[in-house]
């Protein structure tokens, strides 16, 4: 018997073939999906803790947060306003005790908005786009709670912070906000107020008795004064930017009144006060009313109008105190911190008014410390931007000191700085120590040049060579003098570092003033120069003028003659006398600024002023120009008295007179 094989029926055999084949490409994707998400899985699960970068270690436990405020009641009886932030699961509100994020400031816990008319009470305080109040009042109409910005809305990172298993109280200090009392800005007040509201925290059932404290500006400087208490509680603290004395920071750099921000200041102080939100009991205002007639109309902004009565740092009050070391430093606290030992991670930026201080702090106190220098301005310093992922580093910050979380961050440098203009892949640096180790201060010399009046009244040069006794220029036969005269209109603009607390900075090509103004600058760079630190000026001059101010500028020149801002520093010349600072000054110049100091300058007679440039890290390109401009007024900003007519002054740079900067640079060799 012979077999026959079965006849196929093509179509049939086709059909079948093509639906296995989509079956198996179903199920390969299938897998291919699973495969996907497994990975993801084991990715979010891997555990990276590096500056900037922070997975695995402390992820989200919670989804949300609630919102609550009441009074509590110091030991005076002094009723103070704050807001507890619990974190919530699906609504459920967080059931255990937690480590608690502290904040005690006097600009406001939580702000409402609009008032009564509708009126916008941010635009008070700053500068907002068009389109901000019409979304600001949908808000309002439509959010629960819409109408008040709490401290989430403002401190980005802080939800995180929240979700991932942390408490926050935030406190208004006494005379502010919905606060009772009066606002004192004595050391020995403000340690007793927060020992007394840590001790009060720590006890709470939703506290887990570990309390880390955050904030800038006034609201760090308190958590210094905290940690000069030795209270028990406080494991770590985050001072974004603060000062060590405020005179010479804030109010009179180099002597001179600092108007552009003590103007804002008075602005913003004002617009708290609108801002104010009642506590949750407090419906119908009442409390937050009898609060505001307690304090009987003193806030910070009378304050900053009061500081033009004390121009020098040894001006007394009436009751003989001294106004600023007494009320306005840190440096007198700095043995009881020290000896408390509070880590603290102090944030700095390239733009901050507080540059300088926050340089001077990290290196006079002894605690595990970390410093972290951004190139931003004081509203920025704890904002969300390009350059860091912040809230990483706030995240690994309180995870080791509160919550025992060994993620690594003490192992690393302690410091880290960015270098603006360099590759963004390699702007960040560490360094052990600061000044970095490999800064190397070079000296420029201010000589003469090629006169053009469309680049600057004198368009002088800098050179690396010292003066002969011939010429203080690379070209002989030139003048070694550079004759000025004052011109009050000189200014870096309306929005410099001075007035950006609240709102950003933004220079304008500095190519305008430069031309009212004395430069001395490089020819192109045949290779990038990298500096880091602060630059430090030596000027001499000659005037018939028995006072000037003296403002030095570090610029970055592009081959179209358009002019960069990079830093900054100032010395009113009567108060000149060089000192020995009550600190470690890291070698910069100390000025007293007392008026038991005043020296008016002497008619005809060369004097130095020698004084410091804000510190600053800037990589300049090659085919660019290093500028030092030379001017005597910063209109707008700086309280330079204007005389009429206005004086003449010599710039000397000669052999015996030689006027320079030394700049510090980075050795990348």
């Amino acid at each position: 018997m012979s077999l026959h094989p079965v006849p196929l029926d093509r179509k049939h055999f086709t059909l079948k073939r093509w639906r296995w084949l989509i079956l198996s490409l179903g199920i390969i994707a299938l897998l291919a999906l699973l495969y996907s998400r497994i990975q993801s899985i084991k990715e979010n699960q891997i555990m990276v803790s590096e500056f900037g970068i922070y997975q695995g270690y402390s992820p989200a436990v919670y989804d949300g947060y609630q919102r609550t405020s009441d009074f509590l009641r110091l030991s005076d009886g002094t009723r103070l306003a704050y807001d507890l932030y619990l974190p919530t699961k699906k609504g459920v509100q967080a059931g255990q005790p937690l480590p608690v994020l502290f904040k005690y400031t006097p600009y406001g816990r939580a702000w409402t908005v609009f008032d009564k008319d509708g009126n916008n009470n941010l635009a008070k305080l700053m500068d907002i786009p068009w389109y901000y109040t019409p979304m600001l009042k949908l808000r309002a109409r439509l959010a629960p709670n819409g109408a008040v910005l709490d401290h989430v809305w403002r401190t980005k990172w802080l939800g995180d912070m929240l979700y991932a298993g942390y408490a926050a109280v935030v406190v208004e200090r006494p005379g502010t906000g919905a606060s009772f009392g009066q606002l004192k800005f004595t050391p020995e007040l403000g340690a007793k107020e927060t020992d007394e509201i840590l001790n009060w925290i720590a006890v709470q059932k939703w506290s887990d008795g570990k309390i880390g404290m955050f904030g800038d500006s006034i609201q760090a400087q308190i958590q210094f004064v905290a940690a000069s208490t030795g209270n028990p509680y406080l494991k770590a603290i985050l001072p974004a930017t603060t000062w060590i004395d405020s005179y010479s920071a804030m109010m009179f750099p180099g002597g001179i009144q600092d108007i552009a921000f003590s103007n804002f200041y008075v602005r913003a102080n004002q617009a708290f006060d609108f801002l104010a939100t009642p506590v949750d009991q407090d419906k119908d205002g009442t409390l937050l009313a009898k609060a505001r007639a307690e304090r009987q109309n003193q806030t910070l902004a009378d304050t900053v109008k009061n500081v033009a009565n004390a121009p020098f740092r040894d001006t007394l009050t009436l009751t003989g105190q001294n106004f600023w070391v007494d009320f306005n430093t840190l440096y007198p606290l700095f043995e009881r911190i020290n000896r408390a030992g509070v880590p603290f991670y102090l944030i700095d930026g390239w733009y901050d008014i507080c540059d300088r201080d926050d340089f001077l702090i990290y290196a006079n106190l002894q605690a595990p410390k970390r410093l972290l220098v951004r190139p931003v301005d004081h509203s920025e310093i704890e904002s969300p931007g390009p350059d860091v992922d912040y809230g990483a580093e706030v995240q690994r910050w309180f995870d080791y000191w509160l919550k025992g979380i060994d993620n690594g961050i003490m192992a690393e440098a302690p410091i880290h700085y960015f270098v603006q203009g360099a590759d963004r892949s390699a702007a960040w640096k560490s360094a052990a120590e600061w000044p970095p180790k490999d800064q190397e201060l070079t000296r420029y010399y201010l000589a003469g040049g090629k006169a053009d009046r469309s680049v600057s009244v004198n368009n002088g040069t800098l050179a690396l060579t010292a003066p002969n006794g011939a010429s203080a220029d690379t070209m002989v036969g030139t003048p070694t003098v550079d004759t000025y005269t004052v011109d009050y209109t000189t200014t870096t603009g309306k929005k410099p570092r001075w007035s950006a607390p609240a709102d950003p900075h933004k220079y304008p090509n500095l190519r305008a003033n430069d031309a009212k103004a004395l430069t001395y600058t490089t020819l192109p760079l045949e290779a990038p120069l990298t500096i880091a630190g602060s630059p430090i000026a030596h000027l001499w001059l000659t005037t018939s003028a028995p006072d000037l101010d003296v403002f030095a500028y570090v610029e970055e020149v592009d081959p179209q003659g358009n002019s960069t801002y990079v830093t900054e520093g100032s010395l009113r010349a009567s108060l000149r006398a060089l000192s020995q600072a009550p600190f470690d000054a890291l070698g910069l110049p100390w000025h007293n600024y007392f008026q038991s100091e005043l020296n008016p300058i002497p008619q005809g007679e060369p004097v130095e002023l020698v004084f410091d440039l804000l510190p600053t890290a800037w990589q300049f390109a090659q085919g660019k120009r290093l500028r030092i401009t030379i001017a005597f007024a910063d209109a707008g900003n700086f309280a330079t008295p204007v005389l009429n007519p206005a004086p003449t002054l010599e710039l000397l740079r000669d052999a015996g007179h030689p006027s320079y900067v030394d700049m510090p640079a980075i050795n990348n060799h």
